[in-house]
């Protein structure tokens, strides 16, 4: 009988203790990310839906989707300015704080979100989006604590805590849209969800501070000034030069651009070509996070152990492509569920395994801004997007999405002939 070498004590113990640090973080991540997640289908029936309409009954269709893309488009650039500040504030003082702080103001912001609601202001609505997006950089520090967890396999790490956010992404959308809906409870309006988020952060802001392990800080760190901080085009610059890093961040940012189309503007597609509201939107969302949970938690590992990570990546980002050109060729809400799901399992796959590679090409340093980076580079196209994608509403809501389509296929074409090349320069 072969004998198999035992692992140390040590190192056993070590694995436990990361193990039950890494499911606090995905407690925290999860419920942060269900308050994130429950406004998600509500926007779309504020600006098009005349029962549930922030602005008076006179104003335009057109007017209606530029404000909306507005509306949505101030989220993502607030993260995409705060990303990776926070992400690089976390790598020189800690997770741990950077973490409880951004919670405790993203809190402020939603309460002033739901306020606005309340009040039918939309500039303080928008604000208020604005300045909560610049406290987002929760899964990027997340992410680099996942990635400090030398005894664990990022494959695990990363798809666990994808997993998680797409879970909530499920969770919290179906609570927004019950919280919302005024024939289940006299009281609830489109303000309610925005209340409960106010004290779901609040909660998790203190959790972070007293039950999270506090990161250790490399003393031999280079110091930077708030200013230097914020001159992102000269950071990424420094970063990329890391080649096989630009390359890397290039793909990722390139798909999840499509990606966020799909997200931001999916459920309008559905609204306009069905007339539908928050309530009936879960079950397409649904069946979509599902999938997404899967593809994160269960794909990359299992796949990671049997086909190389190229073809893998090469097949989610074409497959994505296709699925969506396929739900707008369909006319059946179930064959549309079925792309939903489809788009789901792909988009999954395919960002975890990218994420780790991108985490692979850099030293343990700068993993926190890395990290940043990656998820400042992607809200920046989704906040473009948002701009762009309220004035192509105009036209047509299926263009959105067959630009979102072109996008992914263009991603795949420009990983398979860059892969090799730059792997071995």
């Amino acid at each position: 009988m072969r004998n198999f070498p035992q692992e140390h004590p040590s190192i056993t113990h070590k694995r436990g203790k990361q193990k039950r640090q890494l499911w606090l973080i995905l407690t925290v991540v999860f419920l942060g990310f269900i308050g994130i997640s429950m406004p998600y289908l509500i926007f779309p029936a504020l600006f098009l839906n005349p029962e549930y309409a922030i602005l008076p009954p006179d104003v335009s269709m057109s007017v209606r989707a530029l404000l909306l893309g507005v509306t949505l488009a101030v989220f993502p650039v607030g993260q995409f300015v705060g990303s990776p500040i926070l992400g690089a504030l976390s790598d020189a003082h800690g997770r741990k704080q950077l973490l409880s702080g951004s919670l405790l103001v993203a809190g402020i912001c939603n309460l002033m979100s739901g306020l606005a609601i309340a009040q039918q202001h939309l500039v303080w609505l928008i604000v208020s989006r604005l300045v909560a997006g610049l406290m987002e950089g929760n899964i990027a520090i997340a992410r680099a604590m996942a990635a400090d967890m030398k005894t664990l396999s990022k494959h695990e790490t990363f798809g666990k805590i994808n997993a998680f956010v797409s879970i909530a992404y499920l969770i919290g959308p179906f609570a927004g849209g019950v919280m919302s809906d005024q024939s289940l409870m006299q009281g609830l309006t489109t303000s309610t969800p925005f209340y409960f988020i106010c004290i779901l952060f609040f909660i998790l802001a203190g959790l972070s501070a007293l039950v999270l392990k506090k990161s250790v800080v490399n003393p031999n760190q280079e110091v930077k000034t708030f200013w230097e901080r914020m001159n992102f085009i000269k950071r990424a610059s420094v970063l990329f030069t890391n080649q096989r890093l630009k390359f890397l961040i290039l793909t990722s940012t390139f798909f999840t651009l499509a990606v966020d189309i799909f997200y931001e503007f999916g459920p309008v597609y559905l609204t306009v070509k069905w007339t539908l509201g928050p309530a009936q939107l879960i079950y397409y969302n649904g069946a979509l996070c599902l999938a997404l949970a899967i593809g994160n938690g269960l794909l990359p590992t299992f796949i990671s152990a049997r086909v190389h990570p190229r073809r893998s990546i090469l097949c989610a980002l074409g497959g994505f492509g296709l699925f969506v050109i396929g739900m707008l060729v369909t006319n059946t809400p179930w064959l549309m569920m079925f792309w939903c799901f489809a788009s789901g399992l792909v988009i999954g796959l395919a960002v975890t395994l990218l994420t780790v590679k991108i985490s692979d090409s850099v030293s343990d340093a700068i993993q926190g801004e890395v990290m940043g980076l990656q998820i400042s580079l992607r809200v920046l196209g989704d906040g473009l997007i948002c701009l762009f994608g309220g004035l192509l509403l105009v036209l047509s809501s299926k263009l959105i999405l067959m630009i979102a389509a072109g996008i992914s296929l263009l991603a795949m074409v420009y990983y398979a002939l860059r892969d090799k090349k730059v792997y071995h320069e």
